[in-house]
């Protein structure tokens, strides 16, 4: 049995996916299977895929999606037989000692359910940003109250998340198109997690990526919310840490929404973080100036 399962997903990607297989290949950390599922391509990745000649590959095809990455991940999770599952996007890249780093701590830590990494943004010119979390070293504990307050970006791309942890949380919730915020947040409710500063996987910007859209960012703010009413709901947060939750992090996903200039997003969650704490005053700012727009 393999140690680690790792996963792609990818729709019509063959060029850039050839660079992602090579950067998985290249790892100083070698026992692994690779299953990369094809959400119904008709462009060259299966050859690509087959180019390798991996017998560490597995390459699957699935009738197309639309690209709901959670339908997507939970019939990769099914056939993944590694101690450890981590996820890699078809058009990013890993630092060769990215899954070493990981895995080797995570073996020396069994209360550690899942691990991620910081991330270098960069384009076909150059990089973007050198660092997402602009932090050295590295963090070991519980993370869920940032993962309440939405202080804390987990990227999927740089996951590695223990299996038997995963099957405690049970699958992704295809109620949700990316499904990936979700589970981590539960993950995070009960096993701690390792966070590795430093940029050991590399995130490519460009026009077919499925994360630049004002539709997309909308929806990943209610995706949070929602996260929280399920919380609540199974009694895993009191009644009041949910209320402060909602207060803090409507306010935020309101300044967020009027960034977009989606004033009526924006007005909704400014009302919204009244209806959990009334005297919020920053709310009522926002929310009166916006009345006119």
């Amino acid at each position: 049995m393999p140690v680690v399962s790792i996963v792609t997903c990818t729709y019509n990607r063959g060029a850039l996916l050839k660079e992602a297989i090579a950067s998985v290949l290249s790892q100083t950390y070698q026992d692994f299977e690779y299953i990369i599922v094809d959400d119904g391509s008709d462009d060259n990745t299966k050859s690509v895929v087959a180019s390798f000649g991996d017998k560490r590959i597995q390459y699957m095809f699935h009738p197309r999606t639309g690209g709901h990455l959670s339908r997507l991940r939970n019939f990769a999770d099914r056939f993944c037989q590694g101690r450890y599952i981590a996820y890699i996007d078809s058009d990013d890249l890993w630092e060769p000692n990215k899954l070493e780093r990981q895995i080797l701590a995570m073996e020396a830590s069994p209360q550690i359910g899942f691990s991620c990494t910081d991330i270098l943004t960069f384009n076909d010119t150059g990089v973007l940003r050198p660092s997402l979390y602009g932090k050295q070293g590295s963090y070991t504990g519980n993370v869920f109250e940032l993962m309440m307050q939405n202080e804390l970006i987990i990227c999927h791309t740089t996951l590695v998340i223990r299996r038997n942890c995963l099957l405690q949380v049970g699958p992704m919730d295809e109620s949700l198109h990316s499904g990936d915020h979700d589970r981590v947040f539960f993950l995070s409710r009960f096993f701690d997690a390792l966070i590795v500063l430093e940029p050991l996987v590399r995130v490519r910007k460009h026009p077919g990526n499925s994360t630049g859209s004002n539709a997309l960012s909308l929806r990943l703010l209610q995706e949070h919310h929602q996260t929280l009413k399920k919380l609540s709901e199974q009694q895993l947060i009191t009644a009041s840490a949910y209320r402060q939750a909602m207060a803090l992090t409507s306010y935020s996903f309101g300044m967020q929404a009027m960034q977009l200039k989606e004033w009526a997003v924006a007005r909704g969650y400014f009302r919204q973080c009244l209806s959990n704490q009334v005297l919020h005053l920053k709310s009522w700012y926002r929310f009166l100036s916006l009345l006119a727009k």
